[in-house]
């Protein structure tokens, strides 16, 4: 090879380095952003899954407790339990679903209860004590009370079914790929009968 020729070699090699410099300043931000939303995805996915881990223990714990009085409290528990890494629950709403598949009546999500139909609570409630809950002044389990409800076997529409819907704050990461949400979950189940 000539002088020359080594020259336009060398001239050339320089050139694609530039080129991979800018090509890597243009597809590396846009690579960054795919992987932190992947990730993002993966944090809300996971808020999810809590989040319906909690509402299906309160159902549960709620069927089993029928008529107790202190039913509301123990599904307020099993949620707190269940969502224990999801730190943003912002309500937690027990109602009386028409059917097995009976969604969260719209009256009962804006914070209140509503009477014979839904006991509201927030994030607070959790942490509120058995005695306390039981007391003459808590009266946010008034609405829909335990002892009003039926898990009779004798009558033609049988036990009562019992719904929770839980609603919290997915906070992102990372705004600019996946915003912040709300997400919510319901699970109805049927009070577990007696006689």
């Amino acid at each position: 090879m000539t002088r020359l020729g080594k020259l336009r070699a060398r001239r050339e090699a320089r050139g694609e380095r530039g080129v991979a410099l800018v090509e890597a300043a243009i597809i590396t931000p846009l690579l960054l952003m795919l992987v932190f939303g992947i990730i993002e995805f993966g944090f809300l996915f996971k808020d999810s899954l809590t989040l319906a881990n909690g509402s299906r223990a309160g159902a549960r714990v709620g069927s089993a407790a029928g008529t107790d009085p202190l039913a509301d409290w123990s599904i307020l528990q099993a949620v707190k339990g269940a969502t224990g890494s999801l730190t943003h629950v912002q309500a937690i709403v027990v109602f009386k679903a028409s059917s097995a598949n009976g969604a969260v009546p719209s009256a009962c999500t804006n914070g209140t209860g509503v009477f014979g139909l839904c006991n509201a609570y927030d994030a607070n409630d959790m942490n509120v004590d058995k005695t306390t809950f039981q007391s003459a002044g808590y009266t946010k389990d008034d609405n829909w009370a335990s002892s009003s409800r039926s898990t009779s076997l004798s009558t033609a529409a049988g036990p009562d079914y019992l719904g929770v819907w839980v609603k919290a704050q997915h906070t992102s990461v990372l705004t600019i790929v996946v915003p912040s949400r709300t997400i919510t979950d319901t699970v109805v189940m049927r009070l577990e009968p007696t006689r």
